[in-house]
């Protein structure tokens, strides 16, 4: 963060403003070193969560949160927490010391495991998967493209659960988009075509993305992936806020009753639309951060620019709801 300076100066740039400019940033950067300890000016602070420090990522979605030990809190301040996920969507919840046998406990109490018809589980944990990348590890990460978890069930993940065990020091983000930002964009002609409509999600190719990550474990059963189809609503409601969604997906291929050729322009049109920079946040990733999403309500994609460095996480989800077409 630099700071600019209303002064006017010589082109030249001469040594006393150049000693100025070097404490202005040396200031500026002092205070992104409080703020990521936690410290930060309370203008920032969302006040409506008075138990832990709930602290904005962007104007759209998603939060940091620190000052909470979701290995031992009490069900007042978890109800709290579960309340920030649904008013952001998305959470990094810093300074949490887990392991794959208190990952599965915290987990459990946001609600029952999703099912995961794609991952070989880590032994012992039937809902945890290990996402393991070395350092000489090349080609695609998992993850890499714009998508929604499990997509393609009839009901996905209501949340996803990552755990950064080791991170690299620099790169390996998350990136995440609202849906509900992207639904709020569209013009009310377009809204009242696409509440006509249902999607249909498949799960063709899902098996061959993750099949090609070497590290990775994937089920034997690829031809129930391959042939998975489901139809969910385009425009949605949140059960719990009541606010509205456009549900799009990168699996998304067709309308109901419209030939995938027909469909393509405006699924086309509606991802690109969705992936807006103006709707996204980015996840740094620290060690010993829990992330979690409200997966139906979002896209998310991993970011490849670790190269060189290990990058080990912990996923599990949580059951969902069947969406839920928003009536007029």
């Amino acid at each position: 963060m630099e700071v600019q300076t209303t002064k006017a100066v010589d082109s030249k740039r001469d040594g006393s403003y150049l000693l100025a400019r070097k404490s202005v940033i040396a200031a500026a950067s002092d205070e992104t070193g409080r703020r990521y300890r936690g410290r930060l000016p309370e203008v920032l602070r969302d006040e409506k969560f008075a138990k832990f420090e709930v602290l904005p990522l962007t104007g759209s979605l998603g939060a940091e949160i620190r000052g909470v030990d979701l290995n031992t809190v009490g069900d007042e301040v978890f109800k709290d927490v579960f309340r920030a996920l649904h008013e952001y969507h998305v959470l990094a919840v810093r300074d949490q010391d887990l392991t794959p046998a208190t990952l599965h406990k915290v987990a459990r109490r946001f609600g029952p495991f999703s099912g995961n018809p794609v991952h070989t589980p880590l032994d012992g944990f039937d809902d945890i998967v290990k996402f393991v990348r070395e350092p000489d590890d090349t080609g695609k990460v998992i993850g890499e493209d714009w998508h929604m978890d499990l997509a393609w069930l009839s009901k996905p993940p209501g949340i996803t659960i990552l755990y950064g065990e080791e991170v690299p020091p620099v790169g390996g983000d998350t990136c995440f988009t609202s849906l509900e930002r992207a639904y709020q964009s569209l013009s009310p002609r377009l809204v009242s075509i696409l509440e006509g409509l249902t999607g249909i999600h498949r799960g063709r190719g899902v098996f061959a993305i993750n099949a090609s990550q070497k590290r990775l474990g994937v089920s034997k059963d690829m031809e129930a992936i391959e042939n998975a189809a489901v139809g969910h609503p385009v425009i949605c409601i949140h059960p719990v806020t009541g606010r509205r969604y456009v549900f799009v997906s990168s699996v998304l291929t067709n309308f109901k009753g419209m030939t995938e050729e027909e469909s393509k322009p405006l699924i086309d049109f509606l991802m690109a639309r969705a992936i807006r920079p103006e709707f996204n946040c980015r996840l740094r990733w620290e060690p010993r951060t829990l992330g979690m999403w409200n997966n139906p309500y979002v896209l998310h994609t991993a970011i490849n620019d670790y190269p060189g460095y290990r990058r080990v996480m912990y996923r599990t989800t949580v059951e969902g709801e069947v969406p839920l077409a928003a009536l007029n």
